[in-house]
């Protein structure tokens, strides 16, 4: 098994991917859950998962301050 981490290169949101060679996968593209960015093609010659593990701040998100 082989464990890396995963950038999304336009939200910068964190994913945990994990590999296991010794099983096929499905073939298909893994999209940022975020903002639906590309961030992998798979061609199923291996069996990966992906999960969110950094989900970054919002731009321009402002907190309420109590009235």
């Amino acid at each position: 098994m082989k464990k890396s981490d995963i950038t999304c290169s336009n939200c910068h949101a964190g994913y945990r991917r994990l590999e296991l060679v010794s099983k096929k996968g499905t073939k298909g593209e893994f999209r940022c859950l975020l903002c639906n960015h590309v961030l992998e093609v798979l061609d199923g010659s291996t069996d990966v998962s992906i999960r969110l593990t950094v989900q970054p701040e919002l731009n321009g998100a402002t907190t309420r301050s109590p009235d």
